[in-house]
């Protein structure tokens, strides 16, 4: 048995067509949307307490004018937001949603304590130490 995570799920698409693959089950908090994927059940929705999704993020360097961040997040949440764009997301499997500069600081820290913990108990982090002696 072998465990894999992908981001995209459309990059499996053939394998799990061709049956080389099987997804047991989506960490996201919803179910895919992609075509051939949406019966795949959550973690949660399997009685499994896995609640995590891989997000993106875009950063601008350090001093930037207060002015060029405001055009930097204007754009981006049209662009975000734009039904076309989301579409063409949905397509290739990813589901996007804008989140601000504090929305994001807010779920960084939320997801860092989540996955810290998770790695914690799970004993990932002794395990990692362990191949480091």
């Amino acid at each position: 048995m072998q465990l894999m995570g992908a981001y995209s799920p459309a990059i499996l698409k053939e394998h799990v067509e061709s049956g080389t693959i099987r997804i047991l089950g989506v960490a996201d908090e919803n179910r895919l949307t992609l075509p051939g994927f949406e019966n795949v059940p959550t973690f949660k929705e399997q009685g499994i307490n896995v609640d995590f999704s891989f997000w993106s993020r875009i950063a601008a360097p350090q001093g930037i004018t207060l002015a060029e961040k405001a055009r930097l997040i204007a754009g981006l949440r049209e662009l975000i937001n734009d039904p076309d764009f989301k579409k063409n997301m949905e397509e290739l499997g990813m589901s996007v949603q804008y989140m601000g500069p504090e929305e994001f600081s807010e779920r960084w820290i939320e997801d860092n304590a989540k996955l810290t913990k998770t790695v914690k108990e799970t004993g990932i982090a002794e395990l990692i130490a362990s191949q480091k002696k």
